[in-house]
């Protein structure tokens, strides 16, 4: 998961600085998406090198709360007609509920968070 989200902060900053109109024309709902998951990126790589205890609470919950906002999203502007982008979402939700009850109940988690691997 550090190597994804490497390359999400690495792909936005590229982005921004290349091509920052291509951002804009995306419309403000999917700008906020982009936007909350490339900080949300930066967030668990500080917090996964610090090991910070709340990491794995932190890092579940921003997922949860980034797909939610997207669902809404997708959602409020026709599902029918953005069908494509709800499958896309689901598979993304499996996903992200892999990543939390990894990070939330596997050992390997909580023993690095703590302190305690190495």
């Amino acid at each position: 998961m550090v190597v994804a989200a490497a390359l999400i902060c690495i792909v936005a900053l590229l982005g921004i600085l290349t091509a920052p109109g291509r951002l804009r024309e995306i419309g403000v709902p999917y700008m906020i998406a982009v936007s909350f998951i490339a900080l949300w990126a930066a967030g668990f790589l500080v917090m996964t090198a610090l090991r910070m205890p709340a990491t794995p609470q932190v890092a579940s919950m921003g997922l949860v709360v980034w797909l939610a906002f997207r669902m809404v999203v997708v959602i409020s502007t026709g599902a029918i007609a953005h069908w494509p982008l709800l499958v896309d979402l689901l598979g993304e939700a499996a996903m992200a509920a892999g990543f939390c009850g990894y990070m939330l109940f596997a050992d390997q988690p909580k023993a690095y968070y703590r302190g305690r691997a190495a």
